[in-house]
Parts: C-alpha cells; structure tokens; sequence
C-alpha cells in the first residue's frame, strides 16, 4: 500500500510539475480490476492462481480410488490492479520521442501482491522507422492477441511474454510493414535443468530473434514471423578422468568443467485479423520449438552425454499450436475463443526421462480450450463473465517427450470480472 500511494504521488506531482518543461507531456493511466474465479479441480496456475494454464493430470489415492487432483476451488484477487504513465517528448532531430512506464501487482513474492514493472520503454519513431528500446510485449504476443477477459490472454495457446528488446518497426509503404527485435529473457523465461531461469538465456548471450512481415488492409491484416532462441543449459558440466594412484590403481573422478553447448529452437507463426464493423475474427497458427518462455506447453532435453568433455547434445520439443477468437458488439461484447495444442516432441530421443525439461506436464499429448464470454462496457466500468473449459490428454512419460494420450483431464473456470479504467 505505501508503494501504491508514492507511485501515485509521482504520477500527480510530475503531472503537474514538469507537464510543459522541454515540450514534455504525461498521461497517467491504469485501472481497478477485480477477479472472482472457480475452477472445478486443480490447475496449473500462475501469479496467485488469476493465470490460468491447464488442468493438472489424475493423482491418484493409495487404493486408486479416488483423484486427489479433484478438488474445486474459489478465488477473489485485485492484484491484477494496474498503473502506467506514457510519456510524449520533443522532436529530435526527425523523430518523435516517447515513453511508457507499466507498473501493476502481480510481482513474485508469498502473497503474490508485490509492485513490478510490466512495461518500461523509450521509443522513437520517424516517417516509416519505429524503434523500441526497453521492456515490452514479444512481438509473437502483439501482433495479434485474443480479446479475452481472463488474465492469462489465452495463454497456454496464445504467446504470453514480456521481454526486454531493442524493436525496429519499418513501414515499407501500401500496407506493408517488416519488424525485427533482438530480445532479452526476463521477466518470461525458458524451463531447464535449474527449473525456470533467466541463466540460461544470460549464458548464451546471444539474443533471441524475431522477423515479421505484414500486411494491413482497412479490414484485414495477414502476416507471418519466425523467432529464433539459442540457450546455453549449463555453464559447467561434470567429466570423468580417470586417476592412477601410486599402487597402480585406476580410478575414476568427477571434474568440473566449462560447458559450452547450446540447445536452439527455431519457431515460426502465420496469424491473421479480421475486423468489419462490431465484429473482430483473429486467430494464429504456431510451429513452436521451446517455446516455454512464452508460456506454452514445451522445452528441451539433453540428447547424450560424453563423459570425457563432459559435453551434451540438446534437442528441442515442438509443438503445432493455434487460436481462433471472434468477438462481437459494442456496449455488450460476446465472445469465444478456441484453442488446440498437439506436442510434436523432440526428433531424438532424450538420455531419459529425467533428462528434459519443460513448461507444463511432461506427458501431455494435447489441449484444447472452448471459451466462450459475455462483457458489458458502460464509459469507464467494465463487467465480464467468462467460462473457460479446458481438457488436457494426459498419457505415459515419453523418453522423446511425445506422449500418447491415455485419459483426458478437464476443468470448467467461471471468471467474473469488474474493472473501472482511468
């Protein structure tokens, strides 16, 4: 509480304070959301349980008779409660400057209601050439996104990440527009052998890449990108020497060593909106590999070992995902969104089981969601009632991360929301 009453204390006093100083202009912005939320068993959730992911597989009894996993439950946050401030600057040179501070309180901590930055970036933008430097939405997210009113926007079918870029936007003229971004992993990061982790992406120090090319009509836009992720998994590894003691005994010890092996996933998406009227009809399609940094049902596995260099080979797991989300109306909006998910997993197999990591359960073989939803928006007050049903097919532990479904394993989240934006 006493950082939200500083926070808005900065917003007033530079609001007024500097609004003219160097042709400098700020509007603050956020609003007041509140979610109330049941879920027929236990899910996979994120951030206090608002992020809803998946249901969780079976969990059996000691006598097999009962799912320990079958338990509803009920939730009520106002976390999700957000303020930012955009910032509009002078010209410089030839360009228009800008910048956004995002702030809300989904941050890590027990109670989940910790202050943390969302988005924190300055742009510049010229006649055709926009560029981005600082922490905002990956571009696989905003280029189309699902019009939803639970917090995780469709997330684990649609890309839910957050990135530090540096984003260069190019009009090239008649609709078209090209996009490249060198991004940086955190807060959203990649699953590996220390669980989830920015290491891995610090490590390599290579930045992910992502190329887009669009077009925009005055009712519809079509567009294809790629993204290209290279983590290193480890900074040292364990070999084996083989010792001869001075009796002629040979043995073995474990040395560290320096690891330099990569694992490098290369993704692509074709996505598409369509908007004529009150009505909006948008949808994606996803080959992913690794894609567990943008908060999808995927990972890597260590392939082999080579005791000597203590050296691995990585392989990445795909999947084939996709979306598909239409709304309608004005005053009262209703919607649906549909998503499928099928995991492809790796084209090697993994040393084991043990030896892959990922986002979500290792033996899923698909998901699917149907998401219908019904919102009221009346000026500043927006009231939402959503059903989200969601099934997972759930098998054995594939050693190539392909499982074959056994069962399916559902759950029905009812989510209301109130939220008053300013």
């Amino acid at each position: 509480m006493k950082r939200l009453l500083v926070a808005l204390l900065l917003l007033v006093s530079i609001n007024a304070a500097a609004q003219d100083k160097n042709n400098i202009k700020f509007k603050p912005y956020g609003f007041v959301r509140n979610y109330i939320s049941y879920d027929s068993r236990q899910c996979l959730n994120l951030m206090g349980e608002t992020f809803n992911v998946m249901p969780l597989d079976e969990k059996l009894n000691e006598d097999g008779s009962e799912d320990l996993n079958a338990v509803d439950e009920l939730s009520f946050v106002a976390f999700t409660t957000r303020l930012g401030v955009d910032v509009a600057g002078p010209t410089i040179g030839k360009a228009s400057s800008s910048a956004k501070i995002e702030a809300d309180f989904c941050g890590y901590g027990s109670n989940n209601t910790l202050f943390r930055i969302r988005q924190a970036f300055v742009r510049l933008q010229w006649e055709r050439l926009t560029l981005t430097c600082g922490q905002t939405w990956h571009p696989m997210v905003i280029q189309v996104m699902p019009t939803v009113a639970g917090l995780a926007t469709g997330s684990p079918f649609a890309p839910f990440n957050r990135s530090p870029q540096l984003n260069m936007s190019l009009n090239v003229g008649r609709g078209w527009n090209f996009t490249a971004a060198a991004l940086y992993q955190f807060p959203n990061v990649s699953a590996g052998p220390d669980g989830t982790s920015y290491d891995y992406s610090r490590w390599s120090k290579i930045p992910e890449i992502y190329l887009s090319w669009k077009h925009s009509g005055e009712h519809f836009t079509l567009g294809a990108g790629v993204d290209i992720l290279s983590l290193m998994p480890r900074k040292s590894s364990i070999a084996l020497r083989s010792v001869t003691d001075e009796n002629g005994t040979r043995t073995e010890q474990e040395v560290h060593v320096r690891a330099n092996d990569r694992v490098t996933g290369v993704s692509s998406e074709i996505f598409a909106d369509y908007k004529s009227g009150k009505f909006n009809l948008k949808g994606k399609v996803i080959y992913g590999e690794n894609t567990s940094h943008l908060t999808m049902v995927s990972g890597y596995g260590a392939t082999s070992y080579d005791p000597v260099t203590g050296s691995y080979d990585y392989a990445p797991i795909r999947s084939l995902t996709s979306w598909l989300n239409a709304t309608y109306g004005s005053r009262w909006i209703a919607g649906i969104m549909l998503g499928y998910s099928k995991g492809l997993g790796a084209k090697e197999y993994f040393i084991s089981t043990d030896d892959f990591w990922m986002r979500g359960a290792k033996n899923t073989d698909y998901l699917y969601r149907i998401s219908p939803s019904i919102s009221y928006v009346a000026k500043n007050l927006a009231l939402a009632l959503e059903l989200d049903y969601t099934a997972v097919g759930y098998g054995d532990v594939a050693i190539n991360g392909r499982t074959d479904a056994l069962r399916t394993v559902d759950n029905l989240r009812v989510c209301m929301m109130v939220k008053y934006s300013f």
